[in-house]
């Protein structure tokens, strides 16, 4: 019976009998605004919101009810009968159904997505006068017909994104997150959203490592003599800042050193030391020369005084035994009674020293002596030859 009623009244708001009211019903929610269902309500009927209370919880319901029970207080001591046209039923303003006291417009039984003009107000003559069309919001809830804005959306923030991550990685830095105009987007001159798009705030990281930094060089330190020559130093110390939580330290040297000359503290001029012991001869026989040196030390010069005159080194001649030249260069063969080979031949004999007649070579003094030799023998043929080493009785 009661599905034929709704079929009934429906069919009559259809053919314009009566005007029908659309409303939100939802029962035992706990937020009025996560409602999405609608309902038409018949002729006789308004928008009701009820609020339960049931210990620290509060629920609502939703719904239409008899326009004759116009009070909230025959529906509930907390409930409201009502509705707006852009927002849920709201305490502050009824749908008073047969007076006055809200707003008009809440009386008129529109439906949430109707598009129609205000009946009280003369839309074409206040734009023929005031322009009223031109001045878009005020005429979106006025006149929205006559001025074609049904179509005009005003844009609401979608959700924002995720926060950012922090700017710095120690210290305090920032994050941000954003958000965008698209639940819905602004539409045929509808209002863009109202607000920053972006929202910041403050992240908190541990305290940064203080990297250690050179303060200003000292001035210059006075001289450590104060006549000839001396030194003086500025230095640095790594305080600006100190290093500190495993910050680097500074890289450099903390003192610099200066020459600073001054006025002689007397002048001296050098004198030569003693010659040194003669050096041995450069040659061991014949005639060489050998070197004495001497120093300009006897005193030493002053930084104004006068160096020494005269040379550093001296020469002398020095004469040794004579030297004996040995050479010989013969070849041949002619092997004598005694296995000795004779070399026939001999190009050159220096100093005597080998007797062609018997094949011996005599040492005319004591030193080291080289000699080399070149056999040349048939293919297949052996021989043998030794340098025999004799001892002079």
């Amino acid at each position: 019976m009661q599905i034929c009623l709704f079929i009934i009244a429906g069919i009559l708001c259809l053919i314009g009998v009566s005007e029908c009211l659309e409303c939100f019903n939802c029962r035992n929610i706990a937020d009025q605004h996560s409602c999405t269902n609608t309902v038409q309500c018949s002729s006789t009927e308004s928008c009701y919101l009820q609020t339960l209370h049931s210990g620290n919880e509060v629920r609502y319901n939703m719904g239409c009810q008899n326009n004759q029970l116009c009070s909230s207080v025959a529906v509930d001591p907390n409930g409201i009968i009502g509705r707006s046209i852009q927002k849920r039923q709201q305490y502050v303003c009824h749908e008073c159904c047969s007076n006055n006291h809200c707003n008009e417009q809440l009386c008129a039984h529109r439906k949430p997505t109707s598009c129609i003009d205000d009946a009280t107000f003369d839309c074409a003559h206040m734009n023929s006068i005031l322009n009223i069309c031109a001045d878009i919001q005020h005429a979106k809830i006025i006149c929205p017909k006559f001025c074609g804005l049904c179509q005009l959306v005003d844009g609401n923030w979608a959700a924002s994104g995720a926060w950012s991550t922090c700017s710095l990685t120690c210290n305090n830095g920032t994050q941000i997150r954003t958000r965008i105009c698209t639940n819905p987007a602004p539409a045929n001159n509808g209002l863009n959203c109202s607000g920053p798009g972006v929202e910041s705030k403050i992240c908190t990281n541990q305290l940064c490592p203080v990297h250690g930094n050179w303060s200003d060089w000292s001035i210059w330190s006075n001289c450590s003599a104060t006549c000839g020559v001396g030194v003086r130093q500025k230095t640095r110390t790594y305080t600006n800042p100190k290093p500190d939580r495993s910050g680097n330290d500074c890289v450099g040297e903390s003192i610099e050193y200066t020459v600073c000359p001054n006025k002689p503290c007397s002048v001296i001029d050098g004198g030569w030391s003693t010659w040194e012991s003669w050096q041995s001869c450069s040659v061991t026989c014949g005639v060489g020369q050998k070197l004495r040196s001497r120093t300009c030390t006897n005193p030493s010069p002053t930084l104004f005084g006068k160096t020494c005159g005269g040379n550093s080194e001296a020469f002398a001649v020095c004469a040794n035994t004579a030297c004996h030249v040995v050479a010989f260069n013969a070849h041949g063969l002619h092997v004598l009674s005694n296995l000795v080979n004779a070399f026939q031949t001999v190009i050159f004999n220096e100093g005597s020293a080998y007797d062609a007649s018997t094949g011996h070579f005599t040492a005319p003094v004591d030193g080291i002596y080289y000699f080399t030799s070149q056999i040349c023998v048939q293919a297949n043929t052996a021989i043998w030859f030794y340098i025999k080493k004799a001892v002079q009785a």
